[in-house]
Parts: structure tokens; C-alpha cells; sequence
């Protein structure tokens, strides 16, 4: 079985650690030569030498931010300028890279004093200002605080979309696979098990393949319409157990899986003035605290995982043991 992804394409390739995603990245971006089997671009094979074509139009971002000891600005336009770019053709694209990333303010602050969601980011505009034909991502959003995520999300749905780059993105939560792609990839033990479309590979495979963080807030349950409609996207009830229910927005009926990311969840010590429709009082079981993030486990009747930033975590004091309200929109229920 093989890998495609066609010309102005977003491709994902879903698996856990160690599955194989970012040895098939290398290969895509002419860094490996595969061991089996070949590598075609354009309908051609690639091997030696050849692959330095590939590698001036492909760009491979890696999971842990590659940033040099200077401004922000300079990082990005240093592709720029061992191109030969012009200057005045350089400030143009570092200006039009760090705009899309939301860090022109920031044009002349010292990189590496950058947060780590800010400098993957930068990573990012770094990539997008070469203006490569395929931009290939190791994880993009790994552990990014929920801005830092949207804005990243929201740039490669952007520059798919307007400027027609091809895009491969590895990651290991599927439905992020199901944002950001139309294709998905499934890869496990170094080999493929899946590919199609995203959506229904997850719908088929979401409860039988488990993939760590994937697996975040997923649960099995009943849904019900709450409107009387018995067409197209519409509120529901979905009843997850014998106490628990919550409410969602969707297009199905009877038994579902249900997921909510983690990053759309509100933690807070009370109840919030809010017009999000879920809104669950429990205990907090788990602080696990990631770089610039912290995932807080809440038993609401099922374990439920929120992401909040490590600055949230310091103001609120939220420790074991404390009762917590957790507040989602019924739009931020995913139904499969």
C-alpha cells in the first residue's frame, strides 16, 4: 500500500509514537532514502543525487522548534536570503509569514526567549516564507497551548486553501486528522493499516485502535434529538452512562462515540457566566503538567481532560482533590 498525496493536497498520517510517521516524513522530503519500495515525484523515481530536487521544494518542519540565536525576523528571513531572495522581496514575505502567525509585533525580539507555543510558530513562518510546493509538518500542535493550536490550525487551512501548497502533517491524534484533512494516512508498527477519508476511518476505527492522546475525552453513548427536527445538523442529548449526559450538535442519532477536546473545555473553581450548554461540576483526580500546558483530569462521572495553560494552572490553584466546574460548548462535541 502506498502513501499519495496529490497536488495542492492536505494529507494526514495518523499513528502513535513510534509508529513510523516522521521516518515517512524524511522520505517525502528527500531526507531518507526509503529502504524498500520507491520514492516517485512527479511520476518520476527518486534516488541520490536526484533527491536534491526534492529538497528544494519540499519543507520539513520538525516537531521540536529549530530556532537561531537572533531576532525573530531575522530567523525567518535567513531561508529567504541563502536563496538569493532580494531584500526588498524578503521584508515582504517575513512580514506576510509572521502576520499569518500572529508574531509581527514580536519581529524584533530575541527567538529563543519566545514561548515554546510562539516558537513553533515561528517554525512555521519560517517554512511558509520559502513558499515550498510541499510543506510537510512532524506535529505541528504537540503540546501547544489552545491559541497557539487555533492559530496553527487555521494557517495551514488558510494556505491550503488560497495558495494551493500540498500539505502532510503526521500526528497522533485523529481528530485533528479530521480538522485539518480531508485524507487520511493510518499508520501503526511501521506499516499502513487504513487509508481514505479521515472522517470515516475514524468513525470505523475510532473505538478499536487506540492512540494515546487520541483517546483523550472519548466515550461511547445515546444520542437524542432535543428539537423534534429529523433532518441535518440539529441538538441532542447524548447520554454517556446512567449520570451522565451532555449536550451536542450533530446530524446522527442512537449509538455514537463522542469526543471534546481537551482544549475546548473552561476550567474553573465556579460556575462562569457562559452560553456554552454543558457545564459539569466534579473532582479533580490528575495535574499533568506539559511544557507550556497542563492537561487536568476532572471526574465528572467519566474522567474527563481538560488543556489549560500552566499560567491558568498557577491563578486557579487547582490541585487533587478540588471540586472544579468544567464548561463546554455543544459545538465542540465531536459525534461519530
Amino acid at each position: 500500500m502506498n502513501i499519495r498525496a496529490d497536488h495542492g493536497e492536505m494529507l494526514s498520517l495518523i499513528g502513535p509514537n513510534g509508529a513510523g510517521k516522521t521516518t515517512a516524513l524524511r522520505v517525502m522530503a528527500g531526507l531518507l532514502e526509503p529502504t524498500s519500495g520507491v520514492l516517485l515525484f512527479e511520476d518520476k523515481i527518486l534516488s541520490g543525487n536526484q533527491l536534491l530536487g526534492l529538497r528544494r521544494q519540499a519543507t520539513l518542519v520538525f516537531q521540536k522548534p529549530l530556532i537561531f540565536s537572533t531576532t525573530v525576523s531575522k530567523n525567518v528571513a535567513y531561508g529567504l536570503r541563502i536563496r538569493n531572495v532580494s531584500g526588498i522581496e524578503t521584508d515582504r514575505r517575513v512580514k506576510e509569514a509572521l502576520d499569518l502567525v500572529q508574531l509581527y509585533p514580536m519581529r524584533d525580539r530575541f527567538a529563543r526567549n519566545l514561548s515554546g507555543g510562539e516558537q513553533k510558530r515561528l517554525n512555521l513562518a519560517m517554512a511558509i516564507a520559502i513558499e515550498p510546493d510541499i510543506l510537510l509538518l512532524d506535529e505541528p500542535t504537540a503540546f501547544l497551548d489552545p491559541d497557539s493550536r487555533r492559530i496553527v490550525e487555521n494557517v495551514l487551512k488558510d494556505i491550503n486553501r488560497e495558495q494551493g501548497s500540498t500539505i502532510v502533517i503526521s500526528t497522533h491524534d485523529m481528530m485533528q486528522a479530521d480538522i485539518l484533512t480531508r485524507k487520511a494516512v493510518m499508520i501503526k508498527d511501521g506499516k499502513i493499516i487504513g487509508s481514505g477519508s479521515a472522517t470515516e476511518m475514524i468513525r470505523d476505527r475510532l473505538e478499536t485502535l487506540i492512540f494515546e492522546d487520541a483517546t483523550l475525552n472519548v466515550f461511547s453513548g445515546v444520542a437524542q434529538c432535543m428539537n423534534g427536527s429529523a433532518h441535518g445538523s440539529r441538538l441532542v442529548q447524548v447520554r454517556i452512562n446512567d449520570v451522565l449526559s451532555i449536550e451536542a450538535i450533530t446530524d446522527r442519532e442512537g449509538d455514537v462515540t463522542v469526543r471534546i477536546p481537551p482544549e475546548d473545555i473552561v476550567l474553573s473553581r465556579g460556575s462562569i457566566l457562559s452560553s456554552a450548554r454543558n457545564t459539569l461540576r466534579g473532582k479533580v483526580t490528575d495535574v499533568d503538567i506539559k511544557n507550556a500546558t497542563a492537561l487536568i483530569t476532572v471526574d465528572v462521572g467519566v474522567n474527563l481532560v481538560t488543556q489549560i495553560t500552566r499560567g491558568s494552572l498557577e491563578r486557579l490553584h487547582v490541585a487533587i482533590g478540588d471540586d472544579v466546574d468544567v464548561t463546554f460548548k455543544a459545538s465542540s462535541v465531536r459525534v461519530y
